[in-house]
């Protein structure tokens, strides 16, 4: 669970780095800029998996859904989001790890459900929900296809690990970061205008060699090796604790205080201490791991 808390700080600081610095940037160029660099960060240990070559497209499979998939349609909300409307619109993320979670495995659990709707409910308590309703129902449908493709990815790569205990994480999970990648690079070969780099500032520059070093490339390293550590109620629940986080962040960091409300400060540890509740409980849950 540790390695879960300390991401979700990383990403916390993400959502204000990538609205004051990134936004406005071709989505999938930075994509794959943010992918490129955390391939280099897996890349001194990239080694062919112990179960042969045939795990090699199983790995990039889940790299190319959870980081790439995910990444094109989660930049694209940047453009016409805030950064808190982006967060927002991953507070049903939870949902989808358990819904996920119960097909693969073929066994409901209420429990399971019942703790990720408890970490749906604290996240919609902390985040503000003035939304403009022209790019509502297309931004919503967007952050959809991102939470879902995040989702599938964190389970399905939990459920690989969980049939290759003999692998190490370090060793294969850079197959990921380059089928995310490749997926974006397919991508922006045919979409992008790549003299568009040559635009970019050196505060923009400097904010995506963070966000792809140390919030993709270290950040879903430790998120995804913890994953396969924790309860499938703790992960679920576990995914909105950037919510109250990144509040905190924008509060401290991004100058949010003058605009914070006496509610929002009561919303704010109302919901923290029900995805904090939530966490608790799945942890003590019976389901293993």
């Amino acid at each position: 669970m540790i390695r879960l808390i300390i991401v979700s700080w990383l990403w916390a600081f993400s959502f204000g780095i990538n609205k004051h610095w990134v936004a406005g940037a071709d989505p999938v160029l930075v994509t794959f800029i943010r992918l490129g660099l955390a391939l280099l960060v897996m890349l001194p240990w990239l080694r062919l998996p112990r179960c042969g070559k045939s795990g090699v497209p199983a790995l990039m499979g889940i790299g190319a859904v959870q980081f790439g998939l995910m990444y094109v349609a989660l930049n694209y909300c940047f453009i016409v989001l805030q950064a808190y409307q982006v967060a927002l619109f991953t507070v049903i993320t939870p949902l989808y790890v358990a819904a996920i979670h119960a097909y693969r495995r073929r066994r409901m659990s209420a429990g399971l459900f019942a703790g990720a709707a408890a970490a749906l409910f604290g996240a919609a308590l902390v985040e503000r929900w003035q939304v403009d309703k022209r790019t509502f129902w297309a931004a919503f449908a967007v952050m959809q296809v991102s939470n879902a493709a995040f989702a599938w990815g964190q389970v399905a790569y939990k459920d690989w690990r969980r049939a290759h205990p003999a692998e190490t994480d370090a060793s294969v999970f850079g197959w990921l970061y380059l089928g995310g990648a490749l997926v974006s690079l397919a991508w922006a070969i045919f979409g992008c205008n790549w003299g568009e780099l040559l635009t970019y500032t050196p505060q923009r520059w400097g904010a995506l060699v963070y966000l792809g070093l140390v919030a993709s490339g270290a950040g879903f390293f430790l998120w995804n090796t913890g994953a396969t550590k924790v309860k499938p109620g703790e992960l679920a629940v576990l995914n909105n604790l950037k919510s109250p986080l990144a509040v905190v962040v924008s509060v401290l960091f991004w100058g949010a205080y003058a605009a914070m409300l006496p509610r929002d400060w009561f919303f704010l540890a109302a919901g923290t201490m029900s995805i904090a509740a939530a966490a608790i409980a799945a942890r003590r849950a019976g389901e293993p791991a």
